[in-house]
């Protein structure tokens, strides 16, 4: 019988495209043969990352990048009361093993209910059903589009982004908390450096490849197969397209440079590119609206070529406002990598709103 105290537990959510990994528990040990995530009590002198990291290397024999927390939950079983910590997380090294499980599979959100979990994940389970649910696959080779729909209600815009599933999954939560009703279709699969960039151009990093310019072979791809198969039998008022860092910079272009798109979200887009600048000064005006944003610290690089992103995004916004589109600019605090989701969620409401 529990004895009033509560056991801080910590567990990994661990994302495989639109698959995560759950375990099931060794057969000799309380609540045996229940599914679970991977992970466990948080010793003392211990953070609960730290205690993550050390559980998934014992249970897994792998090595975790940990991320945001997810969601917690307490809950009292009949011989202890646990606070049960759920981390986004990737593996950074190793494969997962059975170390201590019994076995282990990579499920989606609609296949949880196919399984026997410890109680204590059901409301973690509820989320993560509403989270990463609603979602339908096209598979082209190896490109994907997963396209989130919203909880409740057909749309009538549809938004294509280059990005990961998970991201994908944090920008529709972000947009449905702000009444905003869209489906997303997350493109993925790709190699970016090649598919996002509209010509060629030399690598930005001396470990990095050189870019290879064959946007117009996506677009295409796009244009062609991708686009008819996801809206086959849809009516949308309206087609937009988001992207962020070389996504934001082949959302533009290919919003600009083709009749696809009707808005653009360019959120810290590498607009440093060479010569993008001056292509889009040559692009007719035909866009509803577009919105344009970067961190107040991305211009603060070794990187000359990438120090110019700040004034390249500004004079893209002053090339697009002089053609008559309706096009905004923000500053939003921090470096490249920060708050992704909720700046990509902010550029596409901007532009589901009209700018």
């Amino acid at each position: 019988m529990s004895d009033g105290s509560i056991t801080e537990v910590v567990a990994a959510l661990i994302w495989q495209g639109d698959r995560f990994l759950v375990c099931q528990r060794p057969a000799n040990k309380r609540r045996g043969l229940l599914w679970e995530f991977a992970g466990g009590k948080v010793e003392d002198g211990e953070t609960k990352r730290e205690a993550l990291v050390r559980e998934c290397r014992e249970e897994l024999a792998v090595t975790l990048d940990v991320g945001d927390e997810f969601m917690d939950v307490t809950h009292e079983y009949p011989d202890l009361t646990v606070h049960l910590t759920l981390f986004e997380a990737r593996i950074r090294s190793g494969e997962p093993a059975l170390v201590e499980h019994a076995a282990m599979k990579w499920i989606t959100a609609e296949e949880t209910d196919s399984l026997d979990f410890c109680p204590a994940d059901t409301v973690i389970l509820e989320r993560l059903r509403a989270f990463a649910g609603h979602t339908d696959t096209f598979r082209f080779g190896e490109t994907t589009v997963r396209v989130l729909h919203p909880a409740e209600g057909k749309a009538d815009t549809i938004v294509y982004a280059h990005e990961d599933f998970v991201t994908a999954c944090h920008v529709r939560e972000l947009l449905a908390a702000e009444g905003l009703s869209a489906d997303l279709a997350a493109v993925g699969g790709i190699d970016w450096d090649d598919a996002l960039s509209p010509w060629p151009a030399p690598k930005v990093f001396r470990g990095g490849r050189d870019f290879g310019g064959h946007a117009e072979e996506h677009l295409a791809l796009l244009r062609g197969t991708l686009i008819p198969a996801v809206e086959q039998g849809k009516a949308y008022r309206r087609r937009m397209i988001a992207g962020y860092s070389l996504a934001g910079l082949f959302a533009l272009w290919a919003a600009c440079g083709s009749d696809l798109f009707t808005a653009c979200a360019s959120v810290s887009g590498s607009l440093w590119y060479e010569g993008f600048s001056d292509w889009l000064c040559g692009q007719p005006a035909h866009l509803d609206g577009v919105y344009l944003s970067v961190g107040d610290r991305e211009k603060i690089t070794k990187n000359a070529r990438m120090r110019a992103v700040e004034d390249e995004t500004r004079r893209a916004a002053r090339i697009l406002a002089d053609k008559g589109i309706p096009a905004v600019f923000e500053l939003n605090p921090g470096g490249h990598f920060q708050d992704v989701p909720a700046r990509i969620a902010r550029g596409i409401g901007r532009i589901m709103k009209g700018v």
